[in-house]
């Protein structure tokens, strides 16, 4: 596989060659999901305590977590232990999938590899550790909108926890993709540099707009370790282009 005028263009090898490599490749990942849902299913007690400890920093229990239906404690245990069997193993299957695409890009070395995956899972488990710390928040704001008594469905707990988690750890891809602009030439670090103050405030509008609290401690929270990602993207950056 080579890269030619911006596009992807299989080498001598057959494309059926490759299509079996791929194959291969997603079924090692998909081995690795299942191992660690495996793993996960069997220390799901323990698992389970810290994914409603938010809950109960919320002032609530476990006894206030409620199922509409008689199999659905089964479904959420399943799907909990499958979302935690692929955050765990997210870092191999990058790995595993990504070595594959790595000869399509010609400036791309194994070492520069390495370095993306080891960014992306460090900004993307660090926007993960914000979301869950805040979480609290974010359950003591949504209900501040009920007023009357409300049923705490166990399903609706952990989609909002998992969603809030995958939003948030996605953005704090950010300062990646935008290092990646300015390594590509797109944009230009003088963008940053010259505008600190817009930059700092488009971040915030950007963390109230993600973050699902009002408060200004949640906000910063968020906002801050996200600005000084970027800062250090841009730093990085500046430091490569002199040398």
């Amino acid at each position: 596989m080579d890269m030619v005028g911006g596009r992807v263009v299989l080498d001598k090898q057959p494309f059926y060659d490759h299509f079996k490599e791929l194959n291969k490749r997603i079924i090692q990942s998909l081995i690795l999901i299942l191992f660690f849902s495996v793993l996960a299913y069997l220390n799901y007690s323990n698992l389970y305590e810290v994914l409603v400890d938010p809950l109960k920093k919320a002032g609530f229990s476990t006894s206030d977590l409620l199922s509409f239906s008689l199999y659905e404690g089964f479904q959420v245990k399943i799907t909990n232990t499958v979302f935690l069997g692929i955050l765990i193993s997210l870092p191999f299957i990058i790995f595993i999938i990504g070595n594959f695409f790595i000869p399509a890009f010609e400036k791309l070395s194994k070492s520069k590899f390495v370095l993306y995956l080891i960014l992306f899972l460090l900004f993307f488990y660090l926007g993960i550790f914000s979301a869950y710390k805040t979480f609290p928040f974010a359950i003591e704001f949504f209900l501040s909108f009920n007023d009357s008594s409300f049923l705490l469905r166990t399903q609706s707990y952990f989609q909002l926890l998992f969603r809030i988690c995958l939003l948030i750890g996605l953005t704090f891809q950010l300062p990646l993709f935008i290092a990646f602009l300015i390594s590509r030439e797109v944009i230009k670090t003088s963008l940053f540099t010259s505008n600190r103050r817009e930059v700092f405030v488009l971040i915030l509008i950007l963390s109230a707009i993600i973050t699902p609290t009002g408060d200004p401690l949640t906000l910063f929270i968020f906002a801050i370790p996200l600005y000084l990602l970027i800062e250090l993207a841009i730093y990085i950056q500046i430091k490569r282009n002199k040398n």
